[in-house]
């Protein structure tokens, strides 16, 4: 009996020599709540662009920058992804005096600390595309000159990525849980910190907006306080936080390594539409700030 079992451990011990692990990293596991995801070889050869549009509904020129963004995307596709900030106490806070107008308050936990860290100050709209600095000038203006905005957002189409991504999000119905995964996979060393993000938007949400007449979808018309607009790709929740999560260390990771990360939110407020939820998960350089990847899905 004791020959056996020193036979049966020999061979276990040969066995862990020559067993490879092929499962990426997991760092965390959405709080330990959600179900780690299976992911399927990725093969995006496309860097997606990142548009941040700094936004809120009693900023009159606003429209005609949504308008412009959405013709854009049509053409574009999943290869753009824009979001909607609701920011700054001017422009996106329930306006009072106009009541029963204007009441809905878009601001988001992180939406404010984002539009500070990136673009302090700017008056709006103000859009961001993928967090690059160098589209205008001076140094440091995040914010493009609205006037550029298809020749900037297209001047990214041709952009190999550094980092792929893909994510698996799903949203249970009776508990209202959203669960999120990420895979990153390095496609190029990097020499600097990144983190990972993930956004939950509500897409469409149709409520009051101030509109000058110009350069917003024709549905509109004119003028006016405009009852049934459609907010598109509104930022609901900064799910990992408005900075995410640090998940490369510089120069410490190597070609072909996978991060898997997961993140969960459930949703309390019952005027969400959740058959209208998307998730969007991006990558960051922590340095430079700029966005090296991006990548949207929708959960309905």
């Amino acid at each position: 009996m004791k020959h056996i079992y020193i036979l049966l451990i020999a061979i276990a011990l040969v066995g862990c020599d020559k067993v490879d692990d092929p499962r990426p990293s997991v760092i965390g596991n959405a709080d330990g709540i959600c179900p780690a995801p299976t992911f399927t070889q990725n093969t995006d050869t496309l860097r997606n662009v990142l548009v941040e549009d700094f936004t809120g509904h009693y900023c009159n020129n606003c429209p005609g920058i949504a308008y412009a963004i959405d013709t854009i995307k049509s053409n574009m596709g999943k290869q753009l992804i824009p979001i909607g900030l609701h920011v700054t106490d001017q422009f996106a806070a329930p306006v009072t005096a106009k009541a029963p107008k204007f009441q809905t308050d878009f601001r988001t936990a992180g939406g404010l600390d984002i539009y500070n860290d990136l673009i302090p100050s700017a008056g709006l709209p103000a859009v961001v595309l993928n967090r690059k600095d160098g589209f205008t000038l001076t140094p440091g203006r995040l914010n493009i000159y609205n006037s550029n905005l298809s020749s900037d957002i297209r001047s990214f189409i041709g952009d190999s990525p550094k980092v792929r991504i893909q994510t698996k999000s799903t949203f249970d119905n009776t508990t209202n849980r959203v669960c999120a995964y990420a895979e990153v996979e390095i496609l190029t060393p990097l020499a600097d910190d990144h983190s990972l993000v993930f956004y939950l938007l509500e897409d469409s949400i149709v409520d009051w907006q101030l509109y000058n007449g110009n350069g917003g979808n024709p549905i509109y018309g004119g003028a006016g306080d405009i009852q049934d607009y459609v907010h598109k790709h509104v930022l609901r929740k900064c799910m990992n936080g408005w900075q995410g999560k640090q998940i490369i260390s510089a120069g410490t990771s190597a070609v072909g390594d996978k991060i898997v990360e997961g993140s969960t939110f459930v949703i309390t407020d019952g005027t969400w539409r959740t058959n209208h939820l998307e998730i969007v998960a991006f990558v960051y350089n922590n340095t430079t700030k700029e966005v090296i990847q991006a990548y949207s899905e929708n959960l309905n």
